[in-house]
């Protein structure tokens, strides 16, 4: 059934859309908290 197409970390050309996908809405997720606690953490 494999027609070519790259395999990559066993994942197939949709998987490794999917898996960018999430990388690139997942780690921007995880920087919000230390962006915002470092806003708030300026003593003036």
């Amino acid at each position: 059934m494999p027609q070519g197409k790259a395999v990559m970390l066993g994942l197939n050309q949709n998987g490794m859309i999917v898996f960018i996908i999430l990388l690139l809405v997942c780690l921007p997720l995880c920087w919000i908290p230390f962006v915002v606690d470092s806003l708030k953490g300026e003593p003036e």
